[in-house]
């Protein structure tokens, strides 16, 4: 069975490197990963820490010969790119040092490899790729995504999943040659100012190490808290896969693991508005009530994040994802529950010559008109009823914070701070637990 895996990762290897540009070599004998680092950009500036050309790539004709730590700037221009204002005459341009391990700038960060960029791709403006070793890649993606101070095996769990998240997306986005980009499309790549010595330690650690599921690198989702139990990839995205199970996370008590956002009325009809959602004045939000996991309904998915709700107006009513939901609302996860509160001011009598004010917060109960009642929303739990008065709030408490599918980097942190003594290879034991039924081979 080990000798059918190892050949299987021997032909998606070889498969990988076929695709690659000739004349680019990975020396760790990892495949080459295509970084998008930028993207519509209308100029960029260019540097190295060493001499350097800039060539025409589809020609390799040299365009520009160049000093350590000048300054070019590429820009696009309606007859094509120029250089410090001089044309081009070139449609990719590829920088090349003359030192092996010299470091490329693009807008002042550093980058290792080889740095192209494009201007007849299908956006507008200049895109920059940033084509290096995998490993390397991994060095600048470690501190951006996890703080390479935590207990080295949660470090390298992360550099594990971070490896096998990047080997699945291989040629995904396939436009302009990329494989994956610097931002939280994918995961945060900040080249070399964000490398540090454990980070690098915990991805050499684990070279070539990948999370695979019967024998096939695994889409590697993280995050940073569940808030106490993860998610089911479908009650997310809607697609289920087998190692995206929703299990029990440990990160009660780490900074992520519980929130609270508050809403007036006002506020919420004015960004349902903004999105184009033409329901009136928000009369109620049904929502079946946060139990514990794993939870059971069907608005929920079984960690309790929501997959969907309804929002009533007087002029309609509508369901909306909770996905959808969180990035309007800019809420940090959709693991929450919903009531509406109003403080209301009570006078406390002393017996003295002043009288002090107080404040609680109060469950309002509000009277709907007989047509909303007789949907029954009047004795649901499941209703949250809002009248819409100026001290009225509507208050989001909430769990976590991310999407809740795969890895909780939060409670890999705390799994690892509770490792047995001398564990070095305890990584494992974490992967093995957020992503399920998974093995952890060694590709290259």
């Amino acid at each position: 069975m080990m000798k059918a895996k190892l050949t299987f990762f021997l032909l998606i290897l070889g498969s990988i490197f076929f695709c690659f540009k000739p004349g680019y070599a990975a020396a760790d004998h990892s495949p080459l990963i295509h970084v998008g680092i930028w993207t519509h950009q209308s100029s960029v500036i260019v540097s190295a820490d060493c001499n350097f050309t800039i060539v025409d790539t589809e020609t390799s004709q040299i365009v520009g010969k160049f000093a350590a730590k000048q300054k070019v700037i590429v820009a696009e221009k309606p007859a094509g790119i120029v250089l410090n204002g001089v044309p081009a005459h070139a449609r990719t341009l590829r920088v090349n040092v003359t030192d092996e391990k010299g470091i490329t700038e693009v807008n002042r960060r550093g980058y290792r490899g080889v740095i192209e960029i494009d201007s007849q791709g299908t956006v507008q403006g200049l895109t920059v790729v940033n084509t290096l070793p995998l490993e390397e890649y991994l060095y600048g993606v470690i501190g951006r995504e996890i703080s390479t101070d935590w207990p080295l095996e949660a470090v390298k769990a992360q550099a594990v999943a971070a490896r096998t998240y990047a080997l699945y997306n291989l040629r995904e986005h396939g436009a302009g040659g990329i494989d994956v980009y610097a931002t939280t499309d994918n995961q945060v790549y900040g080249g070399t100012e964000c490398e540090t010595a454990r980070g690098i330690q915990a991805v050499n650690a684990t070279q070539g190490l990948v999370i695979t599921y019967h024998a096939k690198p695994i889409a590697a989702y993280f995050h940073s808290s569940a808030g106490g139990y993860t998610e089911n990839s479908e009650n997310v995205w809607g697609t289920a896969l087998p190692y995206l199970r929703g299990v029990e996370d440990f990160d009660q008590g780490t900074p992520h693991y519980k929130w609270e956002k508050q809403w007036t009325a006002a506020d919420l009809n004015n960004v349902l508005r903004r999105a184009g959602y033409k329901i009136g004045a928000l009369q109620a939000i049904e929502l079946s009530p946060l139990t514990s996991p794993p939870v059971n309904a069907a608005d929920r998915g079984v960690s309790g994040r929501i997959k969907s709700l309804q929002l009533i107006g007087s002029a309609g009513r509508v369901q909306i994802q909770g996905t959808k939901l969180r990035t309007l609302l800019g809420l940090p996860s959709t693991l929450f529950d919903i009531k509406v509160v109003v403080p209301v001011q009570k006078a406390i009598d002393l017996q003295v010559t002043d009288t002090y004010g107080d404040t609680e917060d109060k469950t309002i109960e509000i009277n709907l008109p007989p047509a909303a009642a007789a949907t029954g929303i009047m004795n649901n739990p499941a209703f949250r009823r809002i009248t819409g008065s100026p001290r009225e709030m509507i208050v989001f408490s909430g769990f976590g914070w991310g999407h809740g599918v795969g890895m909780s980097q939060w409670g890999a942190k705390v799994m690892a701070e509770k490792a047995p003594a001398g564990a070095a290879a305890y990584f494992e034991t974490i992967l093995k637990h957020y992503y399920h039924g998974v093995e952890i081979e060694k590709l290259y």
